[in-house]
C-alpha cells in the first residue's frame, strides 16, 4: 500500500502541436499520440526512447486559458552529453540559459536551462561520476 512512485508528470501547455514538437525534436522524447479528453480538452503522452521500466511520463495538457509558468524549475531532465545538447537546441532557435559546470564529492555536473514554448523553464543535467576524472 501507499505510493510507489510518480506516473506522470503533467505541464499545462497553450498550442499542444507546437509543444510537442518540442519536448520531441528538441529534447527526443517520443510522443505515442494525441489524446482526446473529452468537453474539448486533448494531451499527450511522451516518454523517454528506451522507456526505462517503471519511468515517470511526461503528459503535456492543453489548456484553454493562459498558461502560469514558474520562474524556478519544477523538475530536471538527466541527460547523456549536456555541452552537445545545449549546442543542438542553441542551433535549433530555443532559448537556453549559459552552461554551468560544478562538483560534488560525487558527480561533476554540467548543466544548463531551457525554455519550452510556453515559457517553462526546464533544466538539462549530466551528472559524470568523479572517479571518471582520477
Amino acid at each position: 500500500m501507499g505510493i510507489q512512485q510518480i506516473g506522470s508528470v503533467f505541464i499545462p501547455v497553450s498550442r499542444l502541436e507546437r509543444s510537442i514538437a518540442f519536448y520531441s525534436e528538441g529534447l527526443g522524447l517520443l510522443c505515442r499520440g494525441i489524446e482526446d479528453w473529452g468537453e474539448g480538452k486533448r494531451g499527450a503522452t511522451l516518454f523517454f526512447n528506451p522507456h526505462p521500466e517503471h519511468a515517470a511520463l511526461l503528459t503535456l495538457a492543453e489548456t484553454g486559458e493562459p498558461i502560469a509558468v514558474s520562474t524556478r524549475n519544477l523538475f530536471n531532465f538527466k541527460c547523456s552529453d549536456a555541452r552537445g545538447l545545449h549546442v543542438m537546441l542553441q542551433t535549433q532557435g530555443y532559448r537556453v540559459s549559459e552552461l554551468e559546470t560544478w562538483d560534488s564529492p560525487w558527480n561533476r555536473h554540467v548543466m544548463f536551462d531551457v525554455f519550452d514554448p510556453d515559457g517553462h523553464l526546464l533544466n538539462l543535467i549530466e551528472m559524470i561520476p568523479i572517479e571518471v576524472f582520477k
